[in-house]
């Protein structure tokens, strides 16, 4: 009577303790589990991207600068490197015409002006990129980040040329270089992807085709 006792005692205790257990528990470590697998997916496939470009640390510093990144996908990185690059590009505009205005050198004058114009010019090929971006035409988006990596060598070689503009200045124009690599990789990428999609369902499409036409 008393081992009958007990034992239903025990098993009164250990109902009300799964009583007490949240339900959602379970539910909740597999979420975190895989959100875990998404994350880590994420950054393999970002360093593989960045490991295309002319620097990998450096492409790996920029992208994680922004806090987008940990969620992106490949049209996400793509996203961000755009805007990265534009942003960049703005800062840099801005800071050629202050330097243009606080400048009483005639000829050092028209080298900021002239790589003024080239970012601005760049600034604009962006615009056009973002909106190819929208359309998903990635083929043109490589063609038109050429055109940007064009104009900003033209303000490089200007400044390297010339030992009294900042370093600070010619560092970042080739950060901007190196954020256009980043876009054109990203570009490349999802244009190889979106090719080999169109192939699958073609490929598809006549086996469906063929399936039919067999009856």
């Amino acid at each position: 009577m008393a081992s009958t006792l007990a034992t239903l005692s025990m098993l009164l205790c250990l109902s009300l303790l799964f009583m007490s257990i949240d339900p959602s528990f379970a539910g909740h470590h597999h979420k975190k589990h895989h959100h875990k697998r998404h994350h880590d997916k994420n950054k393999s496939r970002l360093k593989k991207m960045c490991s295309k470009t002319s620097d990998r640390e450096s492409c790996l510093d920029f992208m994680n600068s922004d806090s987008r990144t940990s969620g992106a996908d490949n049209r996400g990185l793509l996203d961000i490197a755009i805007d990265l690059a534009y942003s960049k590009a703005t800062d840099i505009h801005k800071d050629l015409n202050s330097l243009y205005d606080n400048s009483g050198d005639y000829r050092v004058k028209d080298r900021y002006n002239s790589c003024s114009k080239n970012y601005h010019d760049t600034m604009r090929n962006l615009d056009l990129i973002k909106k190819l971006f929208n359309d998903r035409d990635y083929e043109r988006i490589e063609v038109q980040i050429n055109d940007s990596v064009e104009e900003v060598r033209d303000c490089k070689n200007q400044l390297e040329n010339n030992d009294n503009d900042s370093y600070d200045l010619k560092k970042r124009t080739k950060e901007f270089e190196l954020l256009c690599d980043v876009v054109k990789v990203s570009a490349k990428y999802l244009e190889g992807h979106t090719v080999e999609v169109e192939l699958k369902l073609h490929s598809v499409g006549v086996a469906v085709l063929a399936e039919f036409l067999g009856k």
